[in-house]
């Protein structure tokens, strides 16, 4: 069964992010989704959504480079539903892409732990999705690149290992606050898979260190 499609009404990012879309009764219906590209058998241009949907690309936007294995957030419309025998569940015209960063989450220890930051950030959302960590958030900034990392501190585990608490960390470098951003980022999750068990809860407990702390997140993580 084709998984349903998820019509976006209204979905916003800054600094570089798609901005906000409005679907109504004239216009064609756009859909925003999370996935990953990948070449088809004969070059097809694929991604493979986290709502675990195959779309082929028709066109896009010439300023995107598609490459082979790459997380991406993109906007779309279907132009048709593919077959029995297609390789895609829905031919797609994208109408914005963006990559999203993927990174691995950071292990503490004495060497990196009065490093990492702990600067102000705002969490608008943490969830799994496609076999990936996301974590939507948003903070002050101006010129600099700024870091954003999700860390495991060993000191913060208890004994049951089904249970591992995490942390996001923020370093501003420097950086003056004068304009709101908001990015989204996605962590790779194997590595807190646990020998035994099919699931574990992660948490993110209020850390009271930022200047604007997030309430708790917890989200389960089954594999």
């Amino acid at each position: 069964m084709r998984t349903i499609l998820l019509a976006v009404v209204s979905f916003m990012f800054f600094a570089g992010f798609t901005s906000c879309l409005d679907d109504d009764d004239d216009s064609t219906p756009q859909y925003m989704e999370l996935g990953v590209t990948e070449y088809g058998p004969d070059d097809e241009k694929l991604v493979f959504t986290d709502s675990e949907s195959t779309l082929q690309i028709r066109s896009y936007p010439g300023s995107f480079e598609f490459t082979d294995s790459v997380r991406i957030l993109m906007r779309y419309s279907v132009f048709e539903t593919g077959e029995e025998e297609d390789i895609y569940d829905y031919m797609v015209d994208a109408l914005s892409i963006q990559d999203v960063v993927l990174k691995d989450i950071v292990e503490l220890n004495e060497e990196n732990r009065d490093t990492i930051g702990t600067d102000q950030l705002f969490i608008n959302d943490i969830w799994i999705s496609g076999g990936y960590l996301n974590v939507d958030f948003a903070f002050y900034g101006n010129d600099e690149v700024h870091y954003i990392n999700v860390v495991k501190d060993p000191d913060e585990q208890t004994g049951d290992e089904t249970e591992i608490y995490l942390q996001v960390r923020h370093d501003d470098r420097g950086d003056e606050m004068i304009n709101r951003y908001r990015g989204l980022m996605s962590f790779y999750l194997e590595p807190l898979q646990v020998d035994g068990h099919d699931e574990v809860t992660l948490i993110f407990e209020n850390q009271g260190f930022y200047a604007a702390p997030y309430e708790e997140f917890e989200v389960d993580y089954e594999y």
